[in-house]
C-alpha cells in the first residue's frame, strides 16, 4: 500500500511541477545583488535599506533574511 502511494505521489508531484513550475522558495541559481534603490526606507524599522544586511543562503530550503541595523 505504501509503495503504491509513493508511486502515485511521485507521478502527481511530477505532473504539478510540469504544469505549475517549481516551488518559489528560491531562484534555483546564485542571485545577483539587489539593484533596486537603497534609499528606500525599511518597511519594518524605517531606516534606509543601505544600512541593512541581507543574508541569502545557498540552496532552495532557506529564505533570505533581512537584518535591521541596531541603533
Amino acid at each position: 500500500m505504501a509503495r503504491r502511494f509513493a508511486s502515485w505521489y511521485a507521478r502527481w508531484n511530477t505532473t504539478l511541477i510540469k504544469k505549475m513550475g517549481p516551488s518559489q522558495i528560491g531562484a534555483g541559481h546564485p542571485e545577483e545583488p539587489d539593484d533596486r534603490s537603497h534609499d528606500r526606507p525599511c518597511p519594518i524599522c524605517g531606516a534606509p535599506l543601505s544600512e541593512h544586511r541581507v543574508d541569502r543562503p545557498t540552496g532552495q530550503y532557506a529564505s533570505s533574511t533581512l537584518h535591521c541595523p541596531t541603533r
